[in-house]
């Protein structure tokens, strides 16, 4: 203890030989919680603002739950649960929930959001649930034809691959343009796309992949 606190009651727990206090437990809730809250929701895609509009509380809040300033009510915690798609328990106990299975129904594919590019010019689904947290996470991509995306879909550092199931799109990486038609692999590592456009006619489908 903090030679401050010498001689000043605190709350303790005990179990086994281990002594935590009062404060220390409260410390790493808000912690886990406000972090959690902040993978969760950025893996949606959404803003705090967004978040807190569909949630129906100031952005200050969400910002004040993800810096660990302030706990959410249990009714709002509720809602941020139903918003993101995921268990409550989600927030305090990461992927475990889900680590285990082997098969993700297609109804449990979560919509992801894409705020700094135009809408309507790309659409997309996490094939997966968003408390997953595997190596890799598999999306499901449509671009309409005609549509241009001034950068790429994510800001990741890592590797990426993608299977284009139908449609044509041509990608900008570098100073190079490449065209990619239904069949092609498209593998990325440190270098990201700055253009994607779908020069038509139909929509173009993607199978992409970040790999942590």
């Amino acid at each position: 203890r903090n030679i401050d606190t010498l001689n000043k009651p605190f709350n303790y727990w005990s179990k086994d030989l281990n002594i935590t206090f009062d404060s220390e437990m409260r410390t790493t809730s808000r912690i886990d919680l406000g972090i959690r809250l902040k993978e969760l929701r950025t893996k949606r895609g959404l803003s705090q603002t967004e978040l807190s509009k569909l949630v129906g509380v100031t952005p200050s809040t969400i910002s004040q739950i993800e810096s660990d300033l302030i706990y959410p009510s249990l009714p709002a915690l509720l809602k941020i649960a139903e918003v993101l798609s995921v268990e409550l328990s989600s927030f305090f106990q990461g992927s475990a929930r889900v680590e285990n299975r082997v098969i993700f129904p297609s109804g449990e594919a979560v919509e992801i959001k894409f705020p700094d590019l135009p809408e309507g010019s790309i659409y997309a689904k996490l094939l997966t649930p968003v408390d997953f947290d595997p190596k890799g996470e598999p999306y499901r991509i449509e671009i309409p034809s005609g549509k241009n995306l001034p950068s790429h879909f994510f800001i990741h550092k890592g590797e990426e691959i993608g299977y284009l199931l139908s449609g044509k799109l041509q990608m900008k990486l570098g100073k190079a343009v490449y065209t990619i038609r239904a069949g092609d692999v498209i593998y990325l590592t440190s270098e990201m796309p700055s253009q994607w456009k779908n020069p038509g006619p139909g929509l173009a489908r993607l199978l992409w992949m970040k790999i942590k």
